[in-house]
């Protein structure tokens, strides 16, 4: 066995990527700028908050494709569920509105 510690090469992304995914912000960066580590933990804070919004859209895609509440592929009760579901309705409810106003003539001249 050697006496060599060893360095996880991905530690400053994974910080980025668990401060990001407590909802802190950009700012919290802890290293220097300029360096390595700043980058990394800039990358891994990236790296989630890309992942977050992309779940986001799933549910808001899902409605504009005609899929229905029922398709969210996500367990009842996990943070995606809700975030797919809060999509989905978010394109549902753009969708009635439009449907409305262009029932109703539109409401709006132009």
């Amino acid at each position: 066995m050697t006496d060599k510690t060893l360095r996880n090469p991905h530690k400053e992304e994974d910080e980025g990527y668990l401060a990001a995914e407590a909802g802190r912000g950009l700012a919290d960066n802890p290293y220097p700028r300029g360096t390595i580590r700043y980058e990394e933990w800039r990358r891994g804070w990236q790296i989630r908050r890309d992942q977050a919004q992309r779940q986001h859209d799933e549910g808001y895609l899902a409605c504009g494709n005609g899929q229905t509440l029922s398709d969210n592929p996500y367990p009842r009760g996990t943070i995606r569920y809700e975030e797919w579901r809060h999509a989905w309705q978010l394109k549902h409810d753009e969708t009635l509105r439009s449907a409305r106003l262009t029932e109703a003539g539109g409401g709006i001249e132009q």
